[in-house]
């Protein structure tokens, strides 16, 4: 049975006619003609008329009957110029088939059921029969224009034939297995070819020369399209798995994981709004293309950063640290944040560096600000939490580690234990941040000790060299 879902409801249409299972099926560019190809060796064409009444809306109205074995690839031509349709068999023939007696249902779809009347389907005749492999020929594709068609088979091969003439034109070899499923770009004079060795294999259709292989799938590779222009190549697998690769660089830019069994056919939507996957778990799964969507919510996540980036800039400007420091923390920028630690502690020590010792001074702020001390000190725990992953980063660079201590410093000194001790990372930062204090401290020791010796020498020498001035007044008054 064919089955034909409304997309907007889900509601299913049963068509009959087939004496086996239907093993593939291509939708004719018009969208209300379908082509499928079944195990009874035969081949039916379908008009569609979703407005039509039920229990009419699916209308055989030819069948097409020439094949030995199963038929398990068909393709039709698109537009309406050039009507024929090309299937290949499991008896490894490839037969063309005249679509010319179906013209007026091409035409007008919505009244096949009127022109086919209660008469037999169309009898369809083919123009030319030929072997065109040594095993099962499992994917035609036709490309854009009509003029030459391609077909995969489990002989590990893919080949391209002349529309008109039905001459070979090359052979497309590299697969070690069988190809699965054969696809040709809408843009540029490259096929592409999925295959059981778990590659998939881009082809020039100029010289027959293999372009790139794509690898990712960790199975057979059944289905394969092109969509974004062909500027990106959609996959399935026996791995349940669907990738959307770049051409361009060969990278698999989003693997989808939904189907519980082997994915073994793929369906796009003309506008690729839309596509439809089918399995082996008897589940088709429709999936929607979110990428515009995902650019627009980029370009105002951008815009909001940019807006944030400047204001920060202006709370700088005017030197509202405050606010300048939340919004640093809200933008996720520790360099920025340690930079404006760093200036405030700096300007702090010149401008006490320049009071006399006499003069009180201005204040005695541990980051140098006594507001950015008041705003480290009223963190939400989630603020708090991500402040002190900065200076766990600081504290791991000696360079940065006088501003990692006094942060910490200030954190330790405004938050109670127990409201560090329930931060989500409590554990991992203490780990991190005790051996490293414990390194500068051990670091700033030694100075501290080096600096006492240094102060010792200095007093010594200053009065060996009294010692020596007085002698030398004795020798002289001598």
């Amino acid at each position: 049975q064919l089955r034909i879902y409304n997309t907007d409801n889900l509601n299913c249409e049963l068509a009959y006619g087939h004496k086996d299972i239907i093993l593939t099926l291509d939708v004719h560019s018009s969208g209300a003609i379908v082509a499928t190809g079944s195990k009874d060796n035969t081949v039916c064409i379908w008009a569609i008329n979703m407005k039509a009444p039920v229990n009419h809306r699916v209308t055989c109205v030819a069948v097409a009957v020439g094949h030995t074995k199963a038929v398990g690839a068909v393709a039709m031509a698109q537009g309406s110029d050039a009507l024929f349709m090309v299937t290949g068999s499991e008896d490894r023939t490839v037969k063309v088939w005249d679509l010319e007696p179906l013209r007026a249902i091409f035409e007008d779809p919505s009244h096949a059921a009127t022109l086919v009347g209660d008469a037999e389907p169309i009898r369809l005749h083919t123009r030319y029969t030929f072997q065109a492999h040594e095993k099962d020929i499992n994917s035609v594709r036709i490309a854009p224009g009509n003029k030459i068609f391609v077909t995969g088979s489990q002989d590990r091969t893919a080949k391209v034939w002349d529309v008109e003439t039905g001459q070979p034109l090359g052979t497309l070899q590299g697969h070690r297995r069988g190809v699965w499923n054969v696809a040709i770009s809408p843009a540029d004079r490259v096929a592409a070819t999925a295959s059981s060795d778990r590659m998939i294999k881009l082809w020039s259709l100029s010289d027959f020369e293999c372009l790139k292989t794509f690898e990712g799938h960790t199975s057979s590779v059944l289905c394969i399209e092109f969509v974004a222009g062909g500027l990106q190549l959609l996959s399935t697998g026996s791995d349940g798995l669907i990738k959307l690769w770049n051409i361009k660089d060969g990278e698999c830019v989003l693997t989808l994981d939904k189907h519980e069994g082997k994915i073994w056919t793929l369906a796009k939507q003309q506008s690729e709004e839309f596509m439809a996957t089918g399995g082996t778990d008897s589940v088709i799964h429709i999936w929607k293309d979110t990428t515009q969507e995902e650019v627009d919510r980029m370009h105002q996540e951008e815009a909001r950063t940019l807006e944030q980036q400047q204001a920060l800039d202006n709370y700088l400007l005017v030197k509202d640290y405050r606010n300048a420091v939340s919004l640093a923390l809200s933008l996720d920028q520790p360099h920025r944040l340690r930079t404006i630690f760093q200036d405030v502690m700096m300007a702090a020590e010149n401008r006490h560096g320049a009071e006399s010792d006499d003069m009180p001074r201005a204040d005695d702020a541990i980051l140098g600000n006594a507001a950015i001390d008041k705003v480290v000190g009223t963190l939400s725990p989630e603020q708090l939490d991500r402040l002190l992953g900065y200076v766990r980063s600081w504290n791991t660079n000696g360079r940065f580690a006088r501003v990692a201590q006094a942060t910490l410093y200030c954190v330790l000194t405004q938050y109670s234990s127990e409201t560090i001790l329930a931060l989500p990372s409590a554990k991992e930062l203490i780990a991190a941040l005790q051996p490293y204090s414990e390194r500068h401290f051990s670091r700033l020791d030694g100075l501290l000790t080096g600096s006492f010796i240094v102060d010792y020498t200095l007093h010594a020498m200053d009065a060996v060299g009294s010692l020596d001035a007085d002698r030398t007044d004795m020798d002289e008054s001598y």
